[in-house]
């Protein structure tokens, strides 16, 4: 799980909300890390910048729905979701030629 990852506004849209997520996939399919950690897992702001951020990152929604995600959060139908789940999962990169 990443916790809050967040970037300096002084510092943003200098790519290095990204180079630290592509540090942190290089590190976790390292052949020297033994860590056994396959998926990497972050609960985003429900933003649409915070989203695309992940999306343009690899991550995928963890939950095909809003709604579906509130039933699993067991959050009231309607009510907002503040964050979404979102995964990568590192197999990619192993399986990149």
């Amino acid at each position: 799980m990443i916790g809050r990852l967040g970037i300096h506004t002084d510092f943003q849209e200098q790519h290095l909300g990204s180079d630290v997520l592509s540090f942190i996939k290089a590190w976790f399919v390292d052949p020297l890390n033994k860590t056994g950690c396959r998926f990497l897992l972050v609960d985003s702001y429900n933003k649409e910048r915070n989203l695309k951020f992940y999306e343009n990152n690899g991550f995928s929604y963890l939950f095909s729905s809003e709604e579906q995600e509130r039933e699993f959060r067991a959050i009231k139908s309607g009510s907002p979701l503040n964050t979404r789940l979102m995964y990568f999962d590192l197999i990619e990169l192993v399986r990149q030629p």
